[in-house]
């Protein structure tokens, strides 16, 4: 009898976690196969030990190097304008916030090379309302398909950056993201997207990347699975390495969604009830 009251108990319980509340880890791994900006170096890991020690205990230790911008991760501020917010400098309130996906997948598919518009932008924000206070914008291009393959990622497979083809955000788009607080009263906290770059493969002077930057917004690149989140009504965290001076760092970002099955907002809260319920009935049962 004991076994059954514990099989049930442990049944509701996880019902309720797994209604609580969703992850969706939006980060590639750091690897020596990850990504990394074309001019810097790859990642690279030495073993230092890996096996059983002489007192009989497992022991495994490394030393890596890297570049800032490898795998996912985020750009600092300073990295295109100067006296801005270094990695170590992003206030953590800036960290984690509301999170929304503009998706421009469908203008990808057609161009390679397309940008977040003005119009995109403008688009979005009639049909779904104004951006949260902390908001971290994020642009779902469906290009994180092509990561692990340099030349269908970066459009080249060798390091010249000067003909590069992936998606990005356009500088209009970038400015009205670096005003927003200004004109609307909510911050802009970060934006991000799937692709290599805040600007599309053909920038040359990385205006959007400049937009944001002066506005103490930071980026995050190479993220993954932005097809696996609503539109909005999400939260964002973001875990970068605190490199104290760093113009970047590799980042842990992850997405916390709301239980699909919602039809309002406290729908969970009586699903959670109703199985406690039926849980302290069956108990007495047993």
């Amino acid at each position: 009898m004991f076994h059954h009251r514990t099989a049930i108990f442990c049944i509701c319980i996880y019902v309720i976690q797994y209604c609580e509340g969703n992850l969706v880890d939006l980060s590639h791994d750091v690897s020596e196969d990850a990504h990394h900006w074309l001019e810097g170096v790859p990642f690279t890991r030495t073993v230092l030990a890996k096996g059983y020690s002489p007192k009989g205990f497992w022991y495994e230790a490394n030393s890596f190097c890297m570049s800032e911008h490898t795998s996912t991760h985020l750009d600092a501020p300073s990295h295109f304008a100067e006296g801005k917010w270094r990695v170590h400098e992003i206030p953590i309130e800036h960290l984690i916030g509301p999170g929304v996906v503009i998706d421009i997948t469908s203008k990808v598919a057609k161009n390679h090379t397309a940008e977040l518009s003005t119009d995109d932008l403008m688009s979005w924000l009639n049909e779904h309302g104004p951006l949260p206070d902390g908001v971290i914008v994020l642009v779902y291009t469906g290009w994180d398909k092509r990561y692990g393959n340099k030349k269908d990622y970066f459009g080249t497979d060798t390091n010249d950056t000067s003909n590069l083809v992936y998606p990005g955000v356009s500088p209009g788009a970038a400015q009205i993201l670096a005003s927003y607080e200004a004109a609307n009263g909510n911050k802009v906290v970060g934006v991000g997207l799937d692709s290599p770059s805040l600007d599309h493969g053909p920038s040359k002077l990385y205006e959007a990347h400049q937009a944001i930057f002066k506005a103490n917004i930071y980026a995050l690149e190479n993220v993954a699975n932005l097809g696996k989140l609503p539109t909005k009504g999400f939260q964002v965290s973001v875990m970068p390495m605190k490199i104290r001076g760093g113009s970047g760092a590799p980042a842990r970002v992850v997405a916390t969604l709301p239980d699909a099955s919602r039809a309002s907002a406290g729908i969970t809260s009586v699903v959670s009830l109703l199985l406690l319920s039926t849980f302290l009935h069956l108990f007495r049962e047993l």
